[in-house]
This record gives C-alpha cells, sequence and structure tokens, in this order.
C-alpha cells in the first residue's frame, strides 16, 4: 500500500499535514498547475479541484499522492460507469446510521481506487442537511476527508517555495489560512507538545485501521439510501394510496405486476381512479392530479421523489412505499415534502428476499390442485407472511363445484373456531390491559347471571385454555325446537309461524338469547371438571363477559378497537348486514337440520346463529389477508401500523400452557407431538387455531413466519372430511418450512 498523507483539523483554521515517515519531503501541488513543477516527482500530493484527464495517470503510480475534491454530485470517480449518491441525495436519508455506513464505504472505495484524500466541498450556498452530511463524513474521518476551507488558498508548487516561508528544511507542515496574512510556519510554532503527541496517537491508530477493496456499491446500502432517502411530495397527503383500483402509465413490467399483489391495475385513464405515471424512463404527459414516481421534482403533483440509485428489486421498494407497507422518511426542508408513516398494509416481497431457498408454491399448488379434484373443498385461499411481508397470496377452485364463481383474494369465508383468537382472544386481551379484568378473576365477579352456579368459580384463565370442566358441545339451538319446527314463541310474528320464517341470524327473537343465556348457565359440567376439554360453550360465556365489561355488544367493541383501526374491511360478522355482497362470501352446507336452505352469507354454526350470528366461539367472516394482519399484530407483540393494539405484557401470558395434560394456551392451540395440525417443522413456541369450516392460522416466532388457510370443505356437507384425511393443511405447512433456507 501506498505510503499515505494524513490531515487531521485543528481547530477551525488549521491543517497538519504529516507523513509516516517524519524523513520524507513532501508537499501539496495544484494540479493545475503540476506541470510547471519539475521539482516534485516523487512523493508529492497533487491536489484537483476539479476532474481532470489526467487525473487516472496519478491514481495508478505509487510515486504520488492524489486529492481529488468533491462536488455537488459527491462522486470521486465521475468518468466512471458506477453511480453513487449525490450530496442532495445523502442528505434526503434520514437513518443515521445508513449514511454512516456509506462513509465508510465512500473511503474504502477511495482508498481501493488509490484516492489519498476527498476534500470535501464548501457548506456555502447548501441546505442544512447537506451541511450536516458535510460535518459528518469530515467527523467520521477527518485524515481522509478534509475540509476544502482549511486548505491555503495558494498552495506552494515546489519545497523551494516552502523553505523560503520557514527559513528550514520542513518536516511536518502546518498551512493556515487567514484572509489577512496567508502564511506557511513550522508546527511547533503552533501547537503545544501535547497537541503534537495527540497527533501522533490519532495518526497511529488511523493506520492500524483495516479497509477492505470496495468496488461496488453494495446492494444491501444502495437498498438502505433507496429506502430512507425517498421523498414524499405530498401536498395533498393522498400517500399511503387507499383505492381497489389504479392506473399505471409507465415502463418497469417489474413494478406493475408488483402493484397487481395489492390492487386491480388498469393500462389507460379512467376519471375516478388514480392515475400513477411513472417518469424514471423518460417523460410522460402529466394532468394535475397525477401521482408520480420521479427522480427529480419538476411538478406539483403529488410524488415520491426516489434516489438516482436503485437497488436490484426496486419494485417491492416503491410499491411498499405506495401502499403504505413501508415509511417513506426521507428529509426535506420543503414544507410540501413530508415523512409518511407505515399503514397497517402488510407488503409483498419476493421469497427469496426473506430467506426461502425455493418458492413455496410450487409443492403448494399441487396440493391444493389434489384437495379440489378429490372434492376435499371446492375452493382454497390461503397467505404466507415471512418477517412481516407477504410472500405467497393465492387462490384456488371456486366457491362451490359447478366453478362458476372463482375464488379471489376478496372472497370473505366462514372462519368457524378461528373466531375464538381473532375475537374473543384480542377482546379479553384488550380489557386485561385497561385493568378492567385479571385472568384469575372468577365468573362470578363480572357476571350475576353465574353467581351460585356450578360455573361461578370457573376463572377467565380456565375457560381460555379450556380447562373449566365446560361440556365440548351442546346442541342449544335444539332445544328450541318441537319436531322440525322452532317452539311457537320463538317466531316473530303468527305470520312468521305459520309460514315457518326464521330469521336466524339476521333479527333472532329476543326470546332466543334469553333462552340460550338461561341454557348455558344450567349446563353441567363433565365429569372430571379438572380435567381439559375443547368447550365452545366457554367462549360463548366469555362473549357475555366482554359485553357486560365494556358495555358495548361484542361486534362493536372488536370493530372499534381492532377491526376499523387495522382496516381489516372484509372482516365481520354477519357479513351481507355489514355490506359484503353475497357473491364475495364462499358458501358453506346446506342446513337440512334447522334452516332447511342453503347457507351463504351466514354463520355455519347453529348456536352462533341463535346469538344473532355474533358470537364468541364462531360467526366471524374474512380473507386470508385481513387474517394475516391480525396474527402478525399478535406476533409482532401487539404493534402494527404504528399503534400498539395489546401490550407485549398482556400477550406474553397467553401463548403460555399452565395446566398439566393441556396442550392449549390461553385461547391458542399449540404442539404436543400427538394430535397437531400445525407441521412437526413449526418451533414449540409457535401457536395458532383451526376451524371446522376448513380454516387454519398459524405463527411461528423463531422463524417469523404466518400461514393461514382458509376453505369451504363444509360445502355442501359438513361430513365431508376428506380435507383432514389428506392433511392438506398440515402438508401445506410443511412445504412453506420446507422452501426455507434455514429450519431450527
Amino acid at each position: 500500500m501506498k505510503n499515505r498523507l494524513f490531515i487531521l483539523l485543528m481547530g477551525l483554521n488549521f491543517c497538519v499535514i504529516a507523513s509516516e515517515n517524519e524523513a520524507k519531503e513532501e508537499v501539496w501541488i495544484d494540479g493545475d498547475t503540476f506541470y510547471k513543477s519539475i521539482r516534485h516527482k516523487k512523493q508529492s500530493t497533487i491536489y484537483f479541484g476539479k476532474w481532470s484527464n489526467y487525473v487516472s495517470q496519478f491514481l495508478e503510480d505509487d510515486n504520488y499522492f492524489v486529492a481529488l475534491q468533491l462536488d455537488q454530485q459527491f462522486d470521486p470517480l465521475p468518468l466512471d460507469d458506477k453511480k453513487l449518491p449525490s450530496l442532495a441525495t445523502l442528505a434526503a436519508v434520514s437513518d443515521k446510521n445508513t449514511r454512516k455506513e456509506y462513509y465508510r464505504f465512500l473511503e474504502s472505495f477511495g482508498r481501493t481506487y488509490g484516492i489519498s484524500h476527498m476534500v470535501l466541498p464548501d457548506t456555502l450556498d447548501h441546505t442544512d442537511f447537506e451541511k450536516e452530511v458535510i460535518l459528518e463524513i469530515n467527523q467520521h474521518s477527518p485524515f481522509y476527508f478534509i475540509h476544502k476551507s482549511i486548505l491555503s488558498y495558494s498552495v506552494p508548487d515546489n519545497r523551494k517555495d516552502y523553505e523560503s516561508a520557514s527559513g528550514i528544511k520542513p518536516t511536518i507542515w502546518v498551512a493556515s489560512q487567514d484572509a489577512n496574512t496567508r502564511k506557511i510556519s513550522k508546527w511547533s510554532d503552533k501547537v503545544s507538545r501535547e497537541s503534537q503527541e495527540s497527533f501522533y496517537r490519532d495518526l497511529k491508530q488511523s493506520k492500524r485501521t483495516e479497509f477492505l477493496p470496495a468496488y461496488d456499491l453494495p446492494n444491501s446500502l444502495t437498498k438502505a439510501i433507496f429506502s430512507s432517502g425517498t421523498l414524499a411530495h405530498d401536498p395533498g397527503h393522498i400517500f399511503p394510496i387507499k383505492t381497489d383500483v389504479i392506473t399505471y402509465l409507465g415502463l418497469d413490467l417489474p413494478l406493475k405486476m408488483r402493484l397487481r399483489q395489492y390492487v386491480e391495475v388498469l393500462d389507460y385513464r379512467v376519471p375516478g381512479i388514480p392515475c400513477i405515471v411513472d417518469l424514471r424512463e423518460g417523460d410522460r404527459k402529466v394532468q394535475s392530479d397525477d401521482i408520480l414516481i420521479t427522480k427529480e421534482l419538476n411538478h406539483h403533483n403529488s410524488a415520491l421523489i426516489f434516489p438516482q440509485i436503485e437497488p436490484d428489486h426496486s419494485d417491492i421498494l416503491i410499491a411498499q412505499m405506495l401502499f403504505g407497507a413501508m415509511n417513506v422518511s426521507g428529509r426535506s426542508s420543503l414544507k410540501s415534502m413530508r415523512q409518511v408513516d407505515r399503514s397497517v398494509l402488510l407488503g409483498f416481497t419476493d421469497p427469496e428476499q426473506v430467506g426461502f431457498h425455493v418458492k413455496p408454491h410450487l409443492g403448494i399448488d399441487s396440493l391444493a390442485m389434489i384437495a379440489i379434484k378429490k372434492y376435499a373443498t371446492p375452493g382454497i385461499q390461503l397467505a404466507v407472511v415471512k418477517n412481516g411481508q407477504i410472500v405467497l397470496e393465492k387462490s384456488y377452485g371456486y366457491y362451490t363445484y359447478d366453478s362458476l364463481l372463482e375464488v379471489s383474494r376478496n372472497t370473505v369465508y366462514d372462519i368457524a373456531s378461528v373466531t375464538k383468537v381473532m375475537a374473543t382472544l384480542p377482546a379479553i386481551a384488550s380489557l386485561i390491559d385497561d385493568g378492567k379484568i385479571d385472568l384469575d378473576d372468577s365468573l362470578s365477579q363480572h357476571l350475576a347471571a353465574f353467581k351460585g352456579s356450578n360455573k361461578g368459580k370457573i376463572t377467565i384463565r380456565q375457560l381460555l385454555a379450556h380447562n373449566g370442566g365446560l361440556r365440548s358441545y351442546v346442541p342449544f339451538w335444539s332445544m328450541m325446537m318441537t319436531g322440525d319446527r322452532l317452539d311457537a314463541f320463538y317466531y316473530q310474528t303468527p305470520e312468521d309461524e305459520a309460514r315457518d320464517i326464521r330469521t336466524y341470524g339476521l333479527e333472532p327473537h329476543p326470546s332466543m338469547l334469553d333462552s340460550l343465556k338461561s341454557f348455558i348457565v344450567r349446563s353441567e359440567l363433565i365429569k372430571n371438571p379438572q380435567n381439559y376439554n375443547y368447550s365452545d360453550l366457554g367462549f360463548m360465556i366469555l362473549h357475555l363477559l366482554v359485553e357486560e365489561v365494556s358495555d358495548q355488544p361484542f361486534d362493536q367493541y372488536l370493530s372499534e378497537k381492532f377491526y376499523r383501526p387495522m382496516e381489516l374491511s372484509r372482516t365481520s360478522f354477519s357479513p351481507i348486514k355489514n355490506g359484503i355482497s353475497p357473491k364475495d362470501i364462499a358458501p358453506t352446507e346446506y342446513d337440512n337440520r334447522y334452516r332447511n336452505y342453503q347457507v351463504w352469507g351466514e354463520v355455519h354454526d347453529r348456536n352462533a346463529l341463535v346469538f344473532g350470528g355474533v358470537a364468541g366461539h364462531a360467526g366471524l367472516f374474512s380473507t386470508a389477508r385481513d387474517l394475516a394482519k391480525m396474527m402478525y399484530m399478535f406476533l409482532n407483540d401487539g404493534y402494527i401500523g404504528g399503534h400498539q393494539y395489546i401490550s407485549k405484557e398482556t400477550l406474553s401470558q397467553l401463548n403460555v400452557r399452565y395446566f398439566d395434560d393441556n396442550r392449549r394456551g390461553l385461547g391458542w392451540d399449540k404442539k404436543d407431538g400427538e394430535k397437531d395440525s400445525a407441521s412437526s417443522y413449526a418451533s414449540d413456541q409457535s401457536f395458532g387455531h383451526t376451524g371446522f369450516t376448513g380454516t387454519m392460522v398459524w405463527a411461528d416466532p423463531e422463524q417469523d413466519l404466518i400461514y393461514i388457510f382458509l376453505s369451504n370443505r363444509i360445502y355442501p356437507d359438513a361430513n365431508n372430511w376428506r380435507l383432514g384425511e389428506l392433511n392438506t393443511r398440515t402438508q401445506i405447512h410443511d412445504v412453506i418450512y420446507q422452501s426455507l433456507k434455514k429450519l431450527n
């Protein structure tokens, strides 16, 4: 390696010039007047105030040191084929660690190419953030990145000029800049011995620093600069974009395909549909309400302004920023620029970006199609989330076996017992956070009807773990019937009774709910109440407890606390009543025991139906994408989209086994190695739940992995058990784990 020249700032106006070997005679020579000098062919530092065609010959010559002046582009080698971020780009980067990492790269890059020093631009006519970058990079390596302001106005051309100025042969020089007296003086004239010793210590320390060769800007660093340096020009506050349909006008086909993972994408303008115009690869006609993707702000439109450098797979990042799956955090002093916080949306990425060695859908596709061909279910909808990003969201088959309505990502499914962990469990957790209940509270503390009953001393903890001694299932709905008809007083009107019109989950007769509550209170316990016994009744009771303590209807409480702020637009009890079209809902069974018609758009579970379609054990409808958000909230310590929905402390109490011979946590199903629904590869810390209609949600904290499987396997007959016989849900879970690069 070359014998290096080092610079140290001494106060505001001094620049120390020293060599590794004090006996060397070293001076600085202005590159523009270099050819006028004939005395310095060895051990000279050639300073180039701007790039010249003959710079490269000195970079390759060990006899010379080269100092290059950085301009606004901040690129020491502007004529090579490597694109480096400009000063303005670095100023926009909000993450300080990313900026520091780039400073380290730039120094290594410069040393690799033979640049001994980089001279920083002065701070005049620069923004505050640009001045901050100039200061930071000098502080990072003051021996390498030199402030232009500390150089002498006139650098002597040869050693004789130095000798004339001082009268002696120089070894270490301090070049001072003074507006009135530009002079060169000896080290000892300016600093004390203590300062000299400090300088030598710093000099020796700097020489022990190892610099790995750096030829190209690493993609990881490019990605960090791109992510942290993108600006949002958003005077109308339209970011993140929230719509189901957009128009994209641009040449970036990977980006266009990526946008289609989020929304429907058109190729042409439609009035009222947001239009994204991509200006990165050429000019296009822009209308005043267009949303721009650009690298320069030349319009008044709302725009994302990206750095000049782009990482591989930039389409992933651009789409995430447009729709709010990641922050837009670039810095700017312009008032029309703003930082956009991440929303509750989960972004999409490619599997290989988050640790998959093969794309998981390759194995999943065949398993899903086998299940459909063998009539295990007419359709399937699933999602896989890794590291907080969706790597797979896919739909298979149709609503029914006649193949008329194709399953899409917007198809809503009856999730059956998954309701227990997507509704009742978060509601209970929220009440714990609010200090209104405790896990060891008894039912009689909150529900007067249970005082003195055989259930009065059962705790919330026991109910959540199915360890309260309750019976597995009681067909309460059948207790309201005589023969194949409702008892007379359960009909709304005499006309309904005459025509046997049952309003069911829409507006059941109030006496139905009163009877149901009475049946639950008076129901018997199992023979050994201390034993584990999976039961719907416990979650029916918890539903009543939530309403009593919150003083709100169960569905309203959940909507206000979770579903609405998390933008779960397709998650609802009684979906038709709440504005979801029947054509967007997968049907379940033909109910020939109670309703005598095809169930489509109302809850399949008959006890939940008597509750009015809103119950703690069943009744919720949702999509894989919405459920993925909820599971991510649980996996991410209760936090998503800038809001803490459930405290980490409360969540830590749920994913724990409390009772002997009981594999379950509180609400959550867990693995026991015997009757597991989850993959054998899933960790012991993983948790989830299944549903009777053919549904499953599962999360693994160790792998930061979420799996959602939805189907309507009970169409048209609830006694169709082929999905379980084929073990489709578990086998697909296996494929996901097998596709990962590393399995613990």
